[in-house]
């Protein structure tokens, strides 16, 4: 098979592909690049004002770069009022921070004692929101600042003078001059969209090239599931974004593009998934190439090619899974070009997931949820995930101080910095280890390189200041990637501005690399000790989430097969099931390797399984869209939703409870009709579903179960009883609010009869196959007869039909 060689121009567009794919909506380069510009004129506008009143300089610059770099990541208000609010309350926070240190400043050890109070406070906080966890680090840095630049309580109203310049600046930047644009982040985030589609494209062609068996195929292979993980991140963002003001301009705007991206998303994994007899078509593979190039007419023409010259089905699917995408890129392109035509936006839109300055949230929502479950019957923690970590700071502060005061009388805030950012952003054991970690180990790489650097750049501003704000921007623009790579650069930048300070040292960066350790090393230490969260707990949680989002969305499921038509829109409920998805991969990866580096085999089966039960999910919403389903189908979901439920509350799922959905399912789904593709995927569903649900389990056989639906598809209050062929009763039971039973019988065919509680509904009665762990179909009763039977001279009424079967086998036994 003859590969195509790219050429120069090709080879551009592609890294500037992965570029924009590995950053979606650039949050992390604009975000980075307006820190920095806020940075750099916080500085000059400081600087102009000290020289204008005849103050020195160097303390204004200081603190307007602080406010400026805090406000730039901190205030993340979805509304420009709201981030005025905020930028106001930082500066008070701040002021108020410099006020106690300044206070206590002449009593060290009330200095000291107050330091810890203040860290305990500003993690406290954190409870009441974003608001007041940007609050609680002003308050932080105003007190750690009042120490590190040896301010005294007469320089305090100057102080306020200068917060008040930085915060006024700041808002006028921020809010006025370069305010962010929700629509043109939205456009971002789909182009990356894209680019994150042609990516996975490129890596379908590259299975090609390797033979099956290969490890060569095995990495590509692996490669192809990451992109696919990738990519539903990317979705789920876009998802978040339609919620925020004025990014769209209507509520069906918003609601068009979810459909687009979802249908985007489900034809792209499906793309992923043809086989090799797709890959040997050279009109197929050009159909790839196209869409790797991201030339979406080219896609569209080529994959028309394939359905008029290819008989092959691989081919022709590949093809209709392409035009698919491209009628789906150029669905959101026309609505996101129509928005701006349209009028103002509804509130009615409701994103699956609230974005964090763009970025999809931490796990401090899982664990939060963790110690304070919003279900009553679950027992709770005694104490909040903001006040557990609030505790833990207090004692780390205070360890830190005593470490850190030993090495270095003055320099101790140091250890104090590292011990209060382990817990900063971070809920569980596992995320405050690794991020001390990673900061231990920035630190001695950016010594090593502020010790190189110092000496060649000298002294110059002209030079210094540049080398400091591209530090910072590289700090910025790394620090999701890897926190590790943001020390390094913050450990540069500290030794150039020690430098123009006249205070380079080897001995001091070196003292600043023992606090550093000091200070992690405390973290470390009090997260596993002192009331830790522990990983595999957190973890737990997630999954739990994810199970009761699935539960969620297959009961959707359930109720639109039996109501067709308008209905609760089911790829909402999907993009909930995939943001708790995102938070059981966030919590799990760290479970996937142990400490030693080796992979933890069992973890990475049941994250595997997740994805794969998330996938065919999405695939079961789609696929159920205005398609009457049959009581075979709605049976299944509704059992397997119940199977679900279970598992989140917490009540053992005996093993093989899903294979009696999997028997049930395997006519539906060999079917032709409409109600064929959902019955499928609710069969992979449920052949995934016993990694995460089923126990084993030595107790009673399962029972056989059903649900009994009235005429109008709702569940219905009935009476079931089980007769055997000698007409023996050998179960009776009666339905629940849900309509569902369950009876326990040997296995064998016997008469199963449904009568209803009520009058109207005519009563069901037939022969089944009833054995232990049996899923039935729904049982629908018949509507009464429009019109009653003539009544014969004998005053009774001839049974006709189920009705006369189940008369007979009811005598005896009722």
């Amino acid at each position: 098979m003859q590969r195509t060689v790219p050429t120069a121009s090709e080879r551009l567009l592609r890294i500037r592909d992965r570029f924009v794919a590995s950053d979606p909506g650039l949050v992390r380069l604009v975000s980075a690049v307006r820190a920095v510009l806020a940075i750099a004129t916080a500085l000059g506008v400081e600087y102009l004002v000290a020289t204008a009143t005849g103050t020195p300089p160097l303390v204004p610059m200081m603190l307007g770069a602080v406010v400026a770099m805090l406000s730039s990541f901190g205030v993340v208000d979805a509304t420009r009022a709201g981030q005025a609010v905020t930028l106001c309350f930082l500066g008070l926070s701040m002021l108020a921070g410099m006020g106690v240190a300044l206070l206590v400043d002449r009593n060290r050890l009330a200095s000291l004692t107050a330091f810890v109070v203040v860290v305990f406070v500003a993690v406290w906080v954190r409870r009441f929101g974003l608001r007041f966890f940007v609050c609680g680090m002003g308050g932080f840095m105003g007190y750690f600042f009042a120490l590190f630049l040896s301010l005294r309580p007469e320089m305090l109203p100057g102080v306020a003078f200068v917060v008040a310049v930085a915060i006024a600046w700041v808002m006028l930047l921020t809010l006025v001059l370069l305010p962010v644009r929700n629509d043109r982040v939205l456009r971002r985030m789909l182009r990356s969209f894209e680019a994150r589609l042609a990516g996975l494209a490129g890596t379908v062609l590259a299975l090609a090239e390797h033979a099956p068996g290969t490890a060569g195929r095995a990495r590509v292979e692996a490669r192809l599931a990451s992109l696919l993980v990738r990519v539903n991140e990317a979705a789920l963002v876009i998802d978040g974004q339609l919620g925020t003001p004025a990014a769209v301009a209507d509520d069906d705007a918003a609601r068009i593009v979810r459909r687009a991206v979802f249908d985007a998303e489900l034809a792209v994994t499906a793309l992923t998934r043809v086989g090799p007899d797709a890959l040997d078509c050279d009109d197929a593979r050009a159909v790839l190439t196209a869409l790797h190039g991201g030339r979406w007419d080219a896609v569209r023409e080529r994959a028309g090619r394939v359905a008029d010259r290819v008989a092959a089905p691989a081919p022709r699917r590949l093809a209709v899974d392409a035009t698919v995408l491209a009628d789906a890129r150029a669905e959101w392109t026309d609505a996101l070009d129509a928005v701006r035509e349209e009028g103002a936006r509804d509130t009615a839109f409701a994103p699956a997931v609230q974005l964090f300055g763009g970025n999809l949230p931490g796990s401090a929502g899982t664990v939060t949820r963790l110690h304070r479950p919003p279900d009553p019957g679950r027992p709770a923690s005694r104490l909040s995930l903001t006040t557990r970590q609030a505790v833990q700071v207090a004692v780390a502060t205070a360890l830190a101080i005593a470490v850190g005061d030993a090495l270095s009388e003055q320099r101790y805030y140091w250890a104090v910095l590292a011990a209060f950012i382990a817990f900063t952003g971070t809920a569980t054991v596992a995320e405050t280890v690794r991020k001390a970690a990673h900061r231990i180990v920035g630190t001695m790489i950016g010594l090593v390189g502020a010790i190189a650097l110092v000496p060649v750049l000298g002294p110059d501003v002209a030079v210094v200041l540049p080398v400091i704000l591209l530090s910072m921007f590289g700090a910025l623009y790394l620090f999701r990637l890897s926190y590790a790579l943001m020390i390094f650069f913050i450990t540069l930048m500290l030794g150039e501005l020690y430098a123009l300070l006249g205070t380079f040292t080897v001995d001091l960066m070196v003292l600043r690399l023992e606090e550093t350790v000091a200070g992690g090393l405390v973290g470390c230490a009090v997260s596993v000790l002192v009331l830790p969260t522990r990983t595999r707990s957190a973890a737990e949680e997630a999954r739990r989430g994810l199970l009761d989002a699935l539960a969620e969305l297959l009961g959707t499921v359930d109720r639109a097969l039996r109501r067709p038509g308008p209905c609760e829109d089911l790829r909402a409920v999907a993009r909930t099931l995939d943001a708790a998805l995102h938070q059981t991969l966030l919590l799990g990866r760290p479970l996937a390797r142990t400490w030693l580096g080796s992979t933890h085999r069992d973890v990475v089966h049941e994250l595997t399984a997740c994805t794969a039960v998330a996938e065919h999910a999405r695939r079961l919403a789609r696929s159920a869209e205005g398609v009457s389903g049959t009581p075979a189908l709605t049976a299944a979901c509704a059992r397997l939703a119940q199977l679900t439920a279970d598992a989140v509350a917490g009540r053992p799922v005996p093993a093989g409870s899903c294979a009696g959905v999997l028997d049930l399912l395997i006519g539906p789904a060999g079917g032709t009709g409409r109600g064929a593709a959902p019955a499928r995927e609710a069969g992979l569903l449920a052949a995934e579903l016993p990694a995460l649900l089923e126990t084993v389990d030595d107790g009673p056989a399962p029972a056989t179960v059903g649900r009994v639906r009235g005429p109008d598809g709702a569940p219905a209050a009935a009476t079931v009883t089980v007769v055997d062929g000698a007409g023996r009763q050998l179960d009776r039971v009666t339905t629940g609010d849900d309509g569902g039973f369950a009876v326990r019988v040997p296995a064998g065919t016997h008469l199963l009869v449904a009568a209803p509680a009520v009058a109207g509904p005519v009563p069901h009665g037939e022969h089944v196959h009833l054995a232990p762990g049996t899923v039935l179909p729904d049982v629908v009763l018949a509507a009464p007869l429009t019109r009653p039977a003539p009544v014969p001279a004998g005053g009774r009424v001839p049974l006709r039909g189920p009705a006369r079967a189940v008369g007979r086998a009811c005598v005896g036994h009722a």
